[in-house]
């Protein structure tokens, strides 16, 4: 499989369970977990759909970079998106996953970072 379709799937994934928590959180009438719903949908859904289509329209490839790019986006949002969900979810404290949501964040610039390499050295 090729690291766009791989993006695509996983971020429709993200998206159906980002959809569920919403859903949940407006029957329950609890909201506590809006930022885990934000990053689900955003970082975890939309993110990778965005990634899958600009490697389609740019022809970015499937070498290295772009299976560094993909292994980190998606170690990301693995590490961030269950961290949220235990802080929000009063489950585990802030100092407890404080450090895994910073390592996270660094992974998810750092995946950006390697996209804007792919973009800049992809041919026009």
């Amino acid at each position: 499989m090729k690291p766009e379709r791989i993006h695509l799937t996983l971020g429709l994934i993200w998206l159906i369970i980002g959809m569920l928590l919403g859903e949940h959180m407006g029957r329950t009438g609890d909201h506590a977990q809006m930022p885990t719903h934000a990053h689900m949908m955003l970082l975890g859904g939309v993110l990778p759909i965005l990634w899958a289509i600009l490697y389609r329209v740019f022809q970015l490839g499937s070498g290295l970079l772009a299976w560094a790019q993909l292994a980190l986006h998606h170690i990301a949002v693995l590490v961030m998106i269950p961290s949220l969900y235990l802080m929000y979810g009063q489950l585990a404290d802030e100092a407890t996953v404080g450090p895994l949501l910073g390592i996270g964040a660094v992974l998810a610039v750092v995946s950006v970072a390697l996209m804007l390499v792919l973009s800049l050295r992809a041919k026009d």
